[in-house]
């Protein structure tokens, strides 16, 4: 089993699967770096760490203060939440952290680290093509932060959600988090 985190905007009184739930996957928005082409599938980034993850919802307000309001999103509290993947799907997940496998596929990292769009998403289109189930790829933040895009149409079934965590001030990893993204905090 693979063991994954997500930050999410959280209303408690939602079903499951419907927005603000821990299992509720948005469709494509096209704006992610490794987005697939709508008519493939939506995509779920997740991190391998929670202050990973939480540095990820934060990162728009690096370098200032961090404030109460940095942990809200839509009217709600962001909330921390364990994604479980079985060994099998997981091992569908391709590595490109693996020079092994960069040479194989011959990407070279520059394409993975662009913030270009059009030289990161044929990346992921590949990977699609392939039959596999994801990619998984180095932080910009930190080197030893790993960020993994599943293509949720290929393993929507063997997602497991955890018990959802409200992120506050006495959330560990949130200290984490603010100290790589140089936000004091301020709560």
């Amino acid at each position: 089993m693979a063991l994954y985190w997500r930050v999410f905007p959280w209303d408690r009184d939602v079903p499951d699967a419907k927005p603000f739930s821990p299992a509720y996957i948005p469709p494509t928005t096209a704006r992610g770096r490794f987005d697939l082409p709508i008519a493939c599938s939506p995509v779920l980034y997740l991190a391998e760490t929670p202050d990973h993850a939480i540095a990820e919802a934060l990162q728009p307000w690096r370098n200032r203060p961090l404030r109460t309001p940095h942990l809200r999103r839509a009217g709600h509290p962001l909330a921390l939440v364990d994604v479980q993947l079985g060994a099998e799907e997981a091992a569908g997940i391709v590595d490109l952290c693996d020079p092994a496998t960069l040479r194989r596929r011959r990407i070279a990292p520059d394409q993975i680290a662009s913030r270009h769009r059009r030289r990161t998403r044929p990346i992921a289109a590949s990977i699609w093509d392939s039959g596999e189930v994801g990619l998984r790829w180095w932080s910009s933040f930190r080197g030893d932060w790993h960020g993994v895009v599943l293509f949720t149409a290929r393993v929507e079934g063997s997602m497991h959600f955890g018990e959802p965590r409200e992120i506050g001030g006495d959330t560990p990893a949130l200290r984490g988090a603010a100290s790589a993204l140089g936000m004091p905090l301020a709560l």
